[in-house]
């Protein structure tokens, strides 16, 4: 019988993610980062401290995303209310 890695993904305590979002196993979500409602982190992925990801963004496994980054925010596309999306890494 093989053995499986059980490992869930590590969350600091100041660390702030909305029950909506979707969070693969083995990710790592640093101090004070704020992950919002529609969004997914794949396998493997590390998130820095202060690091901010909203909106309909979807990270790839195994992507390091840098203290202090922003991602899915507000953009030009929103003043013409369209729906974007943001995907990157695998």
């Amino acid at each position: 019988m093989g053995m499986e890695s059980k490992v869930i993904a590590y969350i600091h305590e100041t660390a702030v993610v909305a029950p909506g979002a979707r969070i693969a196993k083995n990710v790592e979500i640093g101090p004070y980062s704020v992950i919002g409602e529609h969004v997914e982190i794949g396998e493997g992925t590390k998130i820095g401290p202060h690091v901010v990801i909203k909106g309909w963004t979807s990270i790839g496994k195994d992507c390091r995303i840098f203290q202090f980054s922003s991602i899915g925010e507000e953009n030009k596309e929103f003043l013409k209310e369209l729906e974007t999306f943001v995907h990157t890494g695998h």
